[in-house]
C-alpha cells in the first residue's frame, strides 16, 4: 500500500514537472498588454449572433462609436451592466452609438448553455446584437482580463476600456459615451489620452522581436517607444520584463518605477511591479503595491498576483481565497492556473498542482489554435 501511494506520488511530481515546462515554456501573457491598448487598432471579427446570422465590427464603421460589452451568464456584475447598456442603448442608437454584446461563458457552447443566454437576454429585453464568442478568440484578442468588460471603439481604434463595472469608472465611462454621442456629460470630461501612432508602432515591433527572441533588436524599440511618448505605459512595462528576462534587475526595477512616477495609479503596472518584487523575495514590499492595485478596479491580474505574493508570505488560506476571487473575474487566464499551481506545488498539494499546471497548459494551446 505504501509503495503504490509512493509510486502514483512520483508520477505526479513527475507530471507536474513537465507540465509546468511545457506550460511555462508557452507563457508570454497579454497582462502587460490589458489595459494598456488604448489608441490601437480594434481587432476585427465576425461572429453569430444568438439568431445564427453574421455580425461583423467593420459593418458599424460608420458609428460614432462601437461598444463591445463581454459578460457571461456566470458573472455576478455581467446583468446589471447588461441592464445599463441596454438603457443607454435605447436611448442613443440613433445618435451614433452601437452597442455588441459578445458572450464568454464558456470555450464551447452547449445547448443547454444557449437556453440560459437567449432565456437571459429575453427576460432582460436586450435590443442590441448578442454574439456568441465560441473558442473565446475575440475574448483573447482584445485582452480582457475580467468579465464583464467594456472596449469603446472609435474611428477603428480602441478608444476606451473598463474591466467589471466599478461605481466611479463606470460613470465615467458613461460620460465619454455621452461625449461621443454629441450630448452633455454630467461633469466636465478631461480630454483622454491617447498614445501617439508611432510609440504604438515601435512597442508593437519590440514585442515582435521578444517572442522571437531578437531581445537586442527590442531593446531600442521600446527605448524609442519611452522617448516618443512618455505617458504611453507599455513599452516601460515590456522592457522592464525584458531586462528581467535577461538578469537585469536593477535596471528592471528601475523601468518600473519611472512608470510609476508617470502614472502612480497605473494599475497595470503597479501589478507587474508588485509580480516582479515577489519573484525577488521581496514580499512585504510586493504586497504593499498589490493591495492597493486590487483596490483599484476588476484588474484580474492585481488579483492573482496579490493572491502569490500572500502564499509566499506564508498566509496560503487568505491566498487561496484570492486567488478564487480571481477565476470568479476570469477563468480563461493560464497564468492565474499557473501560479496557483506553484503554490498548491510548495504546499505539498500535488493533485492539485498537476490539475492547474494541466488547465493552463489547455488554455494556452486553446489560444494558439
Amino acid at each position: 500500500m505504501k509503495a503504490s501511494f509512493e509510486r502514483e506520488r512520483i508520477l505526479i511530481v513527475q507530471a507536474i514537472v513537465f507540465i509546468a515546462l511545457i506550460a511555462g515554456s508557452f507563457i508570454y501573457t497579454a497582462t502587460a498588454q490589458a489595459l494598456l491598448q488604448i489608441g490601437t487598432q480594434a481587432p476585427e471579427f465576425t461572429l453569430k449572433d444568438i439568431g445564427g446570422r453574421d455580425v461583423s465590427l467593420s459593418q458599424y464603421s460608420q458609428k460614432k462609436a462601437v461598444v463591445i460589452l463581454f459578460w457571461s451568464t456566470w458573472s455576478a456584475k455581467s446583468p446589471n451592466a447588461l441592464k445599463r447598456f441596454e438603457a443607454f442603448y435605447k436611448k442613443y442608437k440613433d445618435k451614433g452609438i452601437q452597442v455588441l454584446g459578445v458572450n464568454a461563458d464558456s470555450q464551447t457552447i452547449s445547448n443547454e448553455d444557449m437556453e440560459k443566454i437567449k432565456k437571459l437576454v429575453k427576460d432582460f429585453d436586450i435590443t442590441f446584437p448578442m454574439l456568441m464568442d465560441r473558442g473565446l478568440k475575440t475574448f483573447h484578442e482584445y485582452s480582457v482580463i475580467a468579465l464583464p468588460s467594456t472596449i469603446i471603439i472609435s474611428d477603428g481604434k480602441i478608444a476606451y476600456e473598463l474591466p467589471g463595472l466599478p461605481l466611479v469608472g463606470t460613470e465615467d465611462m458613461f460620460d465619454y459615451l455621452l461625449l461621443l454621442a454629441g450630448e452633455q456629460p454630467r461633469k466636465k470630461m478631461e480630454p483622454k489620452y491617447k498614445p501617439k501612432h508611432d510609440a504604438i508602432a515601435d512597442t508593437n515591433l519590440g514585442r515582435g522581436f521578444v517572442k522571437r527572441k531578437k531581445y537586442d533588436m527590442a531593446y531600442p524599440l521600446f527605448k524609442k517607444a519611452i522617448e516618443k511618448d512618455p505617458k504611453y505605459m507599455l513599452p516601460y512595462v515590456e522592457l522592464a520584463k525584458l531586462y528581467e528576462l535577461e538578469g537585469k534587475n536593477k535596471e528592471a526595477e528601475e523601468i518600473f518605477k519611472n512608470a510609476l512616477n508617470i502614472e502612480p495609479g497605473n494599475v497595470a503596472v503597479m501589478s507587474e511591479f508588485g509580480y516582479f518584487l515577489t519573484k525577488l523575495g521581496r514580499i512585504k514590499e510586493a504586497i504593499e503595491i498589490l493591495d492597493r492595485a486590487v483596490k483599484k478596479n476588476s484588474y484580474t491580474p492585481a488579483y492573482y498576483y496579490h493572491a502569490y505574493a500572500l502564499a509566499k508570505n506564508g498566509q496560503l488560506k487568505d491566498s487561496l481565497g484570492a486567488f478564487e476571487t480571481a477565476l470568479s473575474m476570469n477563468p480563461y487566464d493560464p497564468k492565474l492556473y499557473s501560479l496557483r499551481g506553484e503554490i498548491y506545488k510548495d504546499s505539498k498539494m500535488l493533485k492539485e498542482a498537476a490539475s492547474d499546471y494541466k488547465k493552463a497548459l489547455e488554455l494556452i494551446l486553446k489560444i494558439k489554435e
